[in-house]
């Protein structure tokens, strides 16, 4: 059990495996808080987290929202368990959703709205040209961003690390930066999500998205959040609830909240499936040790 504040790191979309809900069925929190996804989205979350089949796991639709769900009854399974309140959160794209709810910014109901907005006004603005995000790992951020002079539609959309970076836009031109950065990259692809987030194709939609959550009403949140855009630590409800809205057009980068953990200088704890908050936190700071809460208190 850990007895000390720590600041949590919530993943993003790309988290979600079958089996993720595996030991997590005998906790109250956890279970309430599926539960009320489900009946607010009408999706089977929690069939999908653990039987499958992957595809429907990973169904734009779906996905997010199970990420959502499961980080978030995670956060409260182990608050009811005894976890001390974070001393700070922080969440990685979309996984900023899950750190508002857990924080008391805004109720799960709300920032299911809000992935729910964001899904429709992106399928329908993008109708005419599919969009998407590629990763490429193992290249210097310069190579990147020289490759990218030949596409002016893509952009540097998350800087993951120092040779870990993802790009947005549109996916005929991103399958041609793929190949073109295939042989000197480490690793290069599509990453699974239809939607060219936090960058610039993004912003139109802002408005729209503004005026659909216009009834949201934030709360101050019981600790700050980090934001993933620049480390600046949060610490009002409205200027959380606005990071988050304006969130999928604004660019992620990890280095500066991995520059906010150090001036924090507190222990490091991953709240949800996975370990890919830890891998990216220690690639840009050898040092920095991440626990992870993937498994449920009583089995730990």
């Amino acid at each position: 059990m850990l007895t000390t504040p720590n600041v949590l790191l919530f993943p993003g979309q790309g988290t979600e495996a079958v089996g993720m809900s595996t030991g997590w069925e005998g906790h109250g929190a956890w279970v309430e808080t599926v539960n009320a996804g489900e009946t607010h989205t009408g999706y089977p979350l929690r069939r999908l987290m653990a039987e499958g089949p992957i595809e429907g796991l990973r169904f734009q639709r779906h996905a997010p929202c199970a990420v959502l769900v499961h980080s978030v009854g995670v956060y409260r399974a182990w608050r009811e368990s005894g976890l001390p309140l974070p001393a700070a959160a922080v969440g990685h794209s979309m996984g900023f959703y899950s750190a508002l709810v857990a924080a008391g910014v805004v109720p799960l109901e709300a920032a299911l709205d809000l992935l729910s907005t964001v899904e429709e006004l992106s399928e329908a603005a993008f109708r005419d040209r599919p969009m998407g995000m590629a990763f490429i790992i193992g290249l210097p951020e310069l190579e990147v961003r020289q490759a990218l002079l030949a596409h002016a539609a893509l952009v540097l959309s998350n800087r993951n690390g120092q040779a870990q970076f993802t790009v947005s836009g549109p996916a005929d031109e991103l399958l041609l930066l793929v190949e073109a950065l295939r042989p000197a990259a480490f690793k290069v692809g599509l990453l699974p999500v239809k939607h060219p987030l936090h960058g610039p194709h993004m912003a139109a939609l802002l408005p729209a998205i503004s005026r659909r959550l216009a009834s949201v009403r934030p709360a101050e949140p019981a600790f700050p959040l980090i934001s993933h855009f620049d480390g600046r630590l949060l610490a009002s409800g409205t200027g959380a609830w606005d990071e988050g809205l304006a969130s999928v057009a604004l660019p992620v980068d990890w280095l500066a909240v991995v520059a906010r953990f150090r001036s924090l200088g507190l222990p490091l704890a991953e709240c949800g499936y996975g370990s890919q908050l830890a891998g990216l936190t220690r690639w840009a700071e050898r040092s920095f040790q991440v626990t992870s809460l993937q498994g449920p208190p009583s089995s730990r």
